[in-house]
Protein backbone atom coordinates (compact mmCIF):
# COMPACT_ATOMS: atom_id res chain seq x y z
CA UNK A 1 0.00 0.00 0.00
CA UNK A 2 2.91 2.52 0.64
CA UNK A 3 4.59 1.45 -2.55
CA UNK A 4 1.07 2.65 -4.59
CA UNK A 5 1.36 6.21 -2.35
CA UNK A 6 4.94 6.70 -3.08
CA UNK A 7 3.99 5.46 -6.83
CA UNK A 8 0.92 8.33 -6.80
CA UNK A 9 3.84 11.27 -5.83
CA UNK A 10 5.65 10.08 -8.01
CA UNK A 11 3.14 10.57 -10.80
CA UNK A 12 1.89 14.11 -9.43
CA UNK A 13 5.82 14.99 -9.78
CA UNK A 14 6.02 13.72 -13.12
CA UNK A 15 2.81 15.59 -14.46
CA UNK A 16 4.00 18.85 -12.72
CA UNK A 17 7.46 17.88 -15.35
CA UNK A 18 5.36 17.15 -17.97
CA UNK A 19 3.41 20.48 -17.60
CA UNK A 20 6.94 22.38 -17.26
CA UNK A 21 8.04 20.86 -20.32
CA UNK A 22 4.93 22.32 -21.94
CA UNK A 23 6.37 25.62 -21.75
CA UNK A 24 9.33 24.55 -23.48
CA UNK A 25 7.18 22.76 -26.44
CA UNK A 26 5.40 25.75 -27.21
CA UNK A 27 8.68 27.77 -28.39
CA UNK A 28 8.82 25.07 -31.55
CA UNK A 29 6.98 25.46 -34.11
CA UNK A 30 4.00 23.45 -33.53
CA UNK A 31 0.32 24.05 -34.65
CA UNK A 32 -2.16 23.29 -31.14
CA UNK A 33 -4.22 24.84 -29.31
CA UNK A 34 -4.33 26.67 -26.05
CA UNK A 35 -3.15 22.73 -24.66
CA UNK A 36 -1.09 20.79 -25.88
CA UNK A 37 -1.66 16.87 -26.07
CA UNK A 38 0.72 14.44 -24.91
CA UNK A 39 1.12 13.37 -28.93
CA UNK A 40 1.56 16.99 -30.02
CA UNK A 41 4.10 17.09 -26.47
CA UNK A 42 6.25 14.02 -27.47
CA UNK A 43 6.11 14.89 -31.34
CA UNK A 44 7.73 18.91 -30.75
CA UNK A 45 10.11 17.64 -27.69
CA UNK A 46 11.02 14.00 -28.93
CA UNK A 47 10.64 13.66 -32.50
CA UNK A 48 12.84 11.02 -33.49
CA UNK A 49 11.19 8.90 -31.08
CA UNK A 50 7.97 9.43 -31.69
CA UNK A 51 8.20 8.52 -35.75
CA UNK A 52 9.99 5.61 -34.65
CA UNK A 53 7.59 4.34 -31.98
CA UNK A 54 4.87 5.09 -34.84
CA UNK A 55 6.51 2.94 -37.54
CA UNK A 56 7.21 0.12 -35.49
CA UNK A 57 3.98 -0.51 -33.62
CA UNK A 58 2.63 0.27 -36.92
CA UNK A 59 4.68 -2.68 -38.58
CA UNK A 60 3.93 -5.01 -35.67
CA UNK A 61 0.49 -4.45 -34.91
CA UNK A 62 -1.44 -1.99 -37.09
CA UNK A 63 -4.50 -1.72 -34.93
CA UNK A 64 -2.45 -0.74 -32.00
CA UNK A 65 -1.38 2.82 -33.04
CA UNK A 66 -4.33 4.55 -34.91
CA UNK A 67 -7.30 3.54 -32.52
CA UNK A 68 -5.57 2.32 -28.89
CA UNK A 69 -2.42 4.70 -28.83
CA UNK A 70 -3.80 7.93 -30.53
CA UNK A 71 -6.46 7.86 -28.09
CA UNK A 72 -4.13 7.48 -25.19
CA UNK A 73 -2.14 10.38 -26.22
CA UNK A 74 -5.11 12.66 -27.01
CA UNK A 75 -4.95 14.16 -23.44
CA UNK A 76 -2.79 16.43 -22.08
CA UNK A 77 0.37 15.01 -20.55
CA UNK A 78 -0.31 16.10 -17.07
CA UNK A 79 -3.77 14.83 -16.85
CA UNK A 80 -2.52 11.52 -18.24
CA UNK A 81 0.05 11.21 -15.24
CA UNK A 82 -2.16 13.85 -12.76
CA UNK A 83 -5.34 11.68 -12.43
CA UNK A 84 -3.64 8.61 -11.75
CA UNK A 85 -1.57 10.51 -9.22
CA UNK A 86 -3.88 11.78 -7.77
CA UNK A 87 -6.10 8.60 -6.99
CA UNK A 88 -3.40 6.81 -6.13
CA UNK A 89 -1.96 9.46 -3.46
CA UNK A 90 -5.58 10.29 -2.06
CA UNK A 91 -7.03 6.30 -1.58
CA UNK A 92 -3.51 4.51 -0.46
CA UNK A 93 -2.30 7.17 2.16
CA UNK A 94 -1.32 6.05 5.37
CA UNK A 95 -3.41 5.94 8.16
CA UNK A 96 -3.91 9.00 10.51
CA UNK A 97 -4.26 6.73 13.41
CA UNK A 98 -2.13 8.06 16.04
CA UNK A 99 -0.91 6.18 19.75
CA UNK A 100 -1.19 8.14 22.86
CA UNK A 101 2.13 7.83 22.84
CA UNK A 102 3.16 9.71 19.18
CA UNK A 103 0.45 12.22 20.65
CA UNK A 104 2.74 12.97 23.43
CA UNK A 105 5.54 13.74 21.42
CA UNK A 106 3.74 15.58 18.90
CA UNK A 107 2.60 17.63 21.70
CA UNK A 108 6.30 18.39 23.06
CA UNK A 109 7.31 18.81 19.67
CA UNK A 110 4.83 21.75 19.18
CA UNK A 111 6.06 23.15 22.99
CA UNK A 112 9.83 23.18 21.59
CA UNK A 113 8.66 25.21 18.54
CA UNK A 114 7.30 27.97 20.78
CA UNK A 115 9.54 27.82 23.14
CA UNK A 116 11.66 30.50 22.13
CA UNK A 117 8.49 32.97 22.05
CA UNK A 118 8.21 32.24 25.84
CA UNK A 119 11.52 32.61 27.02
CA UNK A 120 11.42 36.12 24.92
CA UNK A 121 8.18 36.83 26.45
CA UNK A 122 9.72 36.01 29.92
CA UNK A 123 12.61 38.27 29.29
CA UNK A 124 10.40 41.05 28.39
CA UNK A 125 8.77 40.78 31.91
CA UNK A 126 11.82 40.32 33.88
CA UNK A 127 13.24 43.74 31.86
CA UNK A 128 9.98 44.97 32.68
CA UNK A 129 10.28 44.19 36.93
CA UNK A 130 13.91 44.51 37.44
CA UNK A 131 13.60 48.30 35.47
CA UNK A 132 15.90 47.83 32.70
CA UNK A 133 15.03 49.31 29.50
CA UNK A 134 13.48 47.10 27.23
CA UNK A 135 13.57 48.48 23.81
CA UNK A 136 17.70 48.51 24.73
CA UNK A 137 18.89 45.54 22.42
CA UNK A 138 19.55 42.23 23.90
CA UNK A 139 21.32 40.77 21.48
CA UNK A 140 24.42 43.20 22.04
CA UNK A 141 27.53 41.32 23.35
CA UNK A 142 28.01 41.60 27.62
CA UNK A 143 31.75 43.18 28.06
CA UNK A 144 31.72 41.02 30.83
CA UNK A 145 31.27 37.86 29.37
CA UNK A 146 33.50 39.04 26.57
CA UNK A 147 36.39 40.07 29.12
CA UNK A 148 35.95 36.94 30.98
CA UNK A 149 36.33 35.47 27.54
CA UNK A 150 39.49 37.14 26.61
CA UNK A 151 41.41 37.01 29.72
CA UNK A 152 43.67 35.10 31.50
CA UNK A 153 43.39 32.04 32.81
CA UNK A 154 45.09 32.65 36.39
CA UNK A 155 42.85 36.51 36.51
CA UNK A 156 40.73 36.30 39.60
CA UNK A 157 37.30 37.60 37.93
CA UNK A 158 34.25 38.74 39.72
CA UNK A 159 31.42 38.31 36.64
CA UNK A 160 28.34 39.25 38.24
CA UNK A 161 25.43 36.31 36.09
CA UNK A 162 24.13 38.23 33.51
CA UNK A 163 21.24 35.58 33.17
CA UNK A 164 17.80 35.20 34.41
CA UNK A 165 17.40 32.21 36.28
CA UNK A 166 14.60 30.71 34.37
CA UNK A 167 17.18 30.72 31.53
CA UNK A 168 19.44 28.84 33.30
CA UNK A 169 19.94 24.97 33.39
CA UNK A 170 18.71 23.23 36.20
CA UNK A 171 21.22 21.99 38.41
CA UNK A 172 21.81 17.99 38.12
Amino acid sequence: MRFLFLAGWALLLGAFAVAAAETIARTFPIETGWMISAGELWRALWPGSYVYAELRLGALTPWLWDPVISWVLAPPAWLLLGLPGVILAWTCRPSRNVTPMQEEELREHEASLFLYDELAREAREWARQTGEPVSEDDRRPNQDVIDLLEGEEDDDYDVIDPLPAFVKPPER
